[in-house]
């Protein structure tokens, strides 16, 4: 079965090129609003778990397991977890399958 073939006129064709940069353009300005909307750091293990649709129990072994926590001087009771952390745990130990 041979792919199907369209020609288009110059006219149609700009157009076709302009309406597909337009939708590109969008999609990009959406992830990048996305982005900003998502913040790499997770305040406390309750944010981790909603995160992950996990307990705090299990957040909690987890960190017992390695997973890094961060805290600040000027909060030193505040635990602070990286996303991009939290995400490679994951990947590199299983912990979820």
């Amino acid at each position: 079965m041979e792919p199907l073939k369209v020609t288009l006129d110059a006219e149609y064709s700009d157009q076709l090129r302009q309406e597909v940069f337009a939708v590109m353009s969008e999609a990009v300005q959406q992830v990048r609003e996305n982005a900003i909307q998502a913040p790499e750091w997770i305040r406390g293990k309750t944010g981790v778990a909603q995160y992950l649709s996990v307990g705090t129990e299990a957040v909690t072994n987890m960190v017992k397991l390695g997973l890094p926590e961060h805290h600040t001087k000027a909060s030193p009771n505040i635990i602070f977890f990286k996303k991009s952390e939290v995400d490679s745990f994951l990947l590199n130990d299983g912990l979820i399958k």
